[in-house]
């Protein structure tokens, strides 16, 4: 007498696949006007440094780096993104000692004085603009912005910038910049479309005057 084996039954699992996406992208030209600068209300300002960014996301990056360079009593670069989670580092490329402080509340530190071929660093956990200086040198000034997600461009002088690989959806794009008002755009980002869109910013007169970290005035500059 044959003994046949007890079959089991055969279990087909479908792996459901997540939606593929090529992501949408957007580009276009950021124009910066002056407002009281030199007594030329509305003439065209520097349109470096500004930063567009998609503001709802949350999506932070603990494993982000970046650095600010303190090179010739100067900070580079000038304004700095990154997505929140980041580390930044202060590396000091002088032959003199820097001391990197930031006065802003939600993001208050003192890095204290180092010198020459040193670094130091922060990590940015929040969104938002930091002002940084040097408690030494007063004519130091960056700005590190933390921006919540990786979809984000910084402009060069010509205002141009490129935002790729964006989840289709939509959303509020800003243009912020350190000098000035930010404007906002809602954007509706189509999967595999490229869409054109400009931004109009106005500059206000900056000035880089500030107190040192202790509150009071700076002392004779070396």
């Amino acid at each position: 007498m044959l003994h046949l084996k007890k079959l089991l039954p055969i279990v087909v699992l479908t792996v459901m696949a997540p939606a593929l996406y090529a992501g949408g992208t957007i580009e276009g030209t950021v124009t910066v006007k002056s407002k009281g600068l030199f007594g030329k209300d509305g003439a065209k300002g520097d349109a470096s440094n500004v930063v567009i960014f998609l503001e709802e996301l949350q999506m932070p990056n603990p494993n982000g780096k970046a650095q600010i360079v303190q090179k010739g009593k100067q900070f580079f670069p000038r304004v700095l993104p990154i997505v929140m989670g980041g580390l930044v580092e202060f590396p000091n490329e002088d032959p003199f000692n820097h001391n990197v402080f930031s006065p802003t509340p939600e993001y208050k530190f003192d890095l204290d004085y180092y010198g020459t071929g040193k670094s130091k660093n922060v990590r940015f956990a929040k969104s938002g603009a930091v002002r940084i200086y040097c408690n030494i040198h007063s004519n130091m000034v960056a700005d590190v912005l933390v921006v919540p997600n990786p979809y984000f461009a910084k402009t060069g002088k010509d205002g141009k910038f490129k935002i790729s690989n964006i989840p289709p959806g939509k959303y509020t794009f800003v243009a912020w910049q350190p000098s000035g008002a930010s404007e906002k755009r809602g954007i509706a980002v189509v999967d595999g479309k490229t869409i054109q869109v400009n931004f109009e910013v106005e500059e206000s007169v900056f000035s880089i005057k500030h107190k040192n970290k202790y509150g009071r005035a700076y002392d004779k500059e070396y």
